[in-house]
């Protein structure tokens, strides 16, 4: 019998939340790369000064690769998210489709909604969100803690991009490695892999950083 758990729908449908939590504290919209000096410092000064974000994003989750070690064919969607330190966030995945899925979190319960079957649940945060992405969201300034950031070398990105490495130190996170991605100075996307071979990259359409939000925003 094998002893690894699989992950639940609502856990695999909730990795966007983690990246796309991490995108948030990453945008450098207010503190430009120019200013912050590095990739790696506009993360950890961000992290700082950010306590709500509303992003809209397409996300590419790519599953394993298969037995013969080929690269599976990326499921692409869109994605919104928005959260507010210290426990609240809202997610939707393809949003207005038939088959969109929302999750809700407050006061570390999760609620979420698969309108491609109608099935809802509810479950403690931590059994369905990634501790590193929680951890992320119930803190501020303390990134450092939790991962360790590395500006990665400028000569090898193409067309100005700028990139910093992020190695989780966050005990049972999935995820393995995350890169941030800088256009000059607007963040572009970032790639996180996980445990499980899989991974997701995040391209960001539109972010707004410290919105004003009320309850009602964090309902199913």
């Amino acid at each position: 019998m094998n002893p690894i758990r699989k992950p639940s729908r609502a856990r695999t449908a909730l990795k966007p939340f983690a990246l796309s939590l991490c995108l948030a504290l990453t945008a450098s919209l207010a503190t430009p790369l120019s200013a912050s000096g590095s990739p790696s410092q506009a993360l950890i000064a961000i992290d700082k000064t950010t306590y709500s974000g509303h992003l809209e994003l397409y996300v590419d989750r790519y599953d394993p690769p298969g037995k013969d070690g080929k690269p599976a064919v990326p499921e692409r969607y869109r994605a919104q998210v928005l959260f507010e330190r210290p426990d609240r966030f809202r997610l939707v995945l393809r949003p207005g489709e038939w088959n969109e899925f929302r999750a809700v979190g407050e006061a570390g319960i999760v609620r979420w909604l698969d309108l491609a079957t109608g099935i809802s649940g509810k479950k403690a945060a931590e059994d369905v969100t990634d501790p590193l992405a929680l951890w992320l969201l119930g803190t501020a300034g303390e990134l450092p803690r939790f991962t360790r950031t590395t500006d990665l070398p400028p000569g090898g990105m193409k067309g100005g991009l700028h990139a910093a490495r992020l190695d989780p130190d966050t005990f049972g996170s999935g995820i393995v490695q995350a890169t941030a991605w800088f256009d000059k100075e607007t963040p572009v996307g970032m790639e996180f892999r996980f445990h499980d071979g899989s991974s997701v990259f995040a391209s960001i359409l539109r972010f707004d950083r410290n919105v004003q939000t009320s309850p009602g925003d964090f309902q199913l």
